[in-house]
């Protein structure tokens, strides 16, 4: 338990802090990664950081003082990439928890989970956090699954989606209907949908869903958010923003229960329109939504370079084809979302408005095409401060390496994700075989190149809890024992907490204000039950933390 009790000194009224912490390790996080024993708060605003002593001369008889005895503090936790208005949606709805499955288990979890529906339950029944790897499902065995109301089985990455002929009939999808620009819809040999759909063809089906209730959405945002300041969470960039998404937050702020800071990517749609059409949206995006510059805003934009990679969707564009299960050369590297010159266009347009652009890139082409846009930005542009990114990044050609740093683009890792899971051993590796293998989510290659990288979930892909990450960063095992993957490529623990604190908020554009514990920043920090600098890294997991403060509020009490 944490000791709070009353001031230990008489500093003068106004000059005293409103908040103390002594006797422990602060990890400031700030240009000389200082450790300190105390620091002092009043109002929002960081206002000492030192030792005991120094510290202690600021409390008044209204402090609030804390005695850590020894424990760890850090800048409090900013996720550079999350999707909290969307993913909250899927609390309480049927989970398969991302398993690898097949076509008869996912039929058997899902009749265990129609039985426990209650009576009163919506018109459509929706699965998460389904694992599509190696996974094909027929039109005819989603129908045997549930025939008579719309069913919907969604990829835990966000993806796929798999579709009855309910859901299907009721979203108006037939053998007529075309792919959407960066989508696709499976057919069967007559042209028919078989029921999956893939990256931008998911919006067809997901539009037709029934509207739920505002305050519920609302709600279940409010409650995803309170899960995220009990694993230390103080800030996140939603990788995709939508009106509808940025009406839930600002529901939250208005009510001030807003417990965390945002910033919004918006997301631009149809890849083939001009690219002053789609950044004149974001433009006018921007402008509906700099609602605090401290707690909400909009001033990132959002491109798909490519979908996912694990068969069989080969989604993700590739330089070069992806091998069949024989191992040799198949007919497809993966789709072209963009054009580059029309890629190239949009990023200049995006960098030129001030934009953020944040890329989703999994494939090395995706990776190499996304570099190549922010070259011609720079190249019509000059260099700016714009704090460009590009996203998971699981697969790419050593030869960009150096290009990180010679353009200033952030490498946005999920490093959750460098393990040897299902994904990477059964649906990845034997399409791309042992040469390119060598460079999946190549951490300490672009680390080693000079690049700047920053943390992220992508919840609800996965865990948002950013030291579930930091382990497999380190370890790049799903837990010990267990074989790694590349460990090569792995990074030093601070290396991962820089990438979740001053980093991350470099990327957010606000390390004015957070990412490190410094006089006249934020009190944003996070009180640790463990030192996590002094642990076996494959117990960096079993970490849990015992308070988060928000502008000198604490916001999450562990009991």
């Amino acid at each position: 338990m944490l000791c709070a009790h009353p001031a230990v000194a008489a500093a003068a009224g106004p000059e005293a802090a409103d908040l103390i912490l002594l006797h422990g390790r602060i990890h400031t996080m700030d240009p000389g990664r200082s450790v300190v024993q105390a620091l002092a708060a009043r109002g929002n605003t960081l206002i000492a950081i030192g030792s005991d002593a120094e510290v202690s001369a600021l409390a008044g008889p209204q402090t609030q003082v804390v005695d850590l005895r020894g424990r760890v503090v850090l800048p409090g936790i900013i996720d550079a990439h999350t999707h909290p208005a969307e993913g909250a949606q899927d609390l309480g709805k049927c989970s398969l928890h991302d398993r690898l499955l097949g076509p008869e288990a996912v039929k058997r979890e899902v009749a265990r989970c129609l039985a426990q529906e209650p009576a009163d339950h919506p018109p459509w029944f929706e699965v998460v956090g389904v694992n599509v790897s190696n996974l094909e499902l027929s039109r005819q065995q989603l129908d045997q699954m549930l025939s008579h109301r719309p069913l919907l089985l969604e990829d835990a990455s966000g993806h796929t989606v798999f579709a009855n002929s309910a859901a299907l009939e009721a979203a108006r999808i037939d053998a007529t209907t075309r792919d959407p620009t960066g989508g696709r819809i499976e057919r069967d040999a007559d042209g028919k949908p078989t029921g999956t759909l893939r990256d931008a063809a998911l919006d067809l089906v997901l539009a037709a869903r029934p509207t739920v209730p505002l305050a519920l959405e609302v709600a279940r945002l409010d409650k995803a958010f309170a899960a995220m300041r009990a694993v230390g969470i103080t800030s996140v960039q939603d990788a995709d923003v939508d009106e509808h998404y940025m009406q839930l937050y600002k529901k939250l702020y208005d009510e001030h229960r807003l417990n965390m800071r945002v910033r919004g990517a918006f997301g631009l749609t149809g890849t083939d329109r001009p690219a002053e059409v789609l950044i004149g949206e974001a433009i006018e995006f921007r402008k509906r939504w700099s609602i605090d510059p401290d707690y909400l805003r909009a001033d990132s934009v959002k491109i798909f370079a490519d979908g996912d990679m694990e068969y069989p969707s080969f989604n993700a564009a590739l330089l070069a084809p992806y091998l069949d299960r024989s191992g040799k050369p198949s007919g497809t590297s993966g789709p072209t979302y963009y054009q580059q010159p029309h890629l190239n266009e949009v990023v200049a347009a995006a960098d030129a408005a001030g934009f953020t652009v944040h890329v989703h890139a999994i494939g090395d082409r995706a990776v190499r095409s996304s570099l190549d846009a922010f070259a011609y930005a720079k190249q019509v542009n000059g260099a700016r401060d714009n704090r460009h990114q590009i996203a998971h990044l699981e697969l790419v050609d050593p030869q960009d390496d150096r290009r990180f740093k010679e353009l200033n683009v952030i490498a946005n890792f999920q490093l959750l994700w460098a393990q040897r899971d299902p994904y990477i051993v059964a649906a990845t590796l034997p399409y791309i075989g042992p040469e390119r293998a060598q460079y999946l989510y190549p951490a300490r290659s672009l680390l080693d190149a000079g690049a700047t990288i920053a943390g992220g979930s992508d919840w609800n892909v996965s865990s948002f809890d950013a030291f579930e990450a930091m382990e497999h960063a380190v370890t790049r095992c799903a837990s010990r024992g267990q074989e790694p993957l590349l460990p090569e490529q792995s990074i030093a623990l601070e290396a991962i907490v820089e990438a979740y604190t001053i980093n991350a908020a470099f990327a957010l554009r606000q390390e004015r204000t957070t990412g490190s514990l410094e006089r006249g920043k934020r009190a944003d920090f996070v009180i640790l039950d463990r030192d996590i600098f002094a642990l076996d890294p494959f117990d960096l997991h079993r970490t849990r933390v015992l308070a988060t403060y928000l502008d000198g509020r604490r916001v999450y009490a562990a009991r």
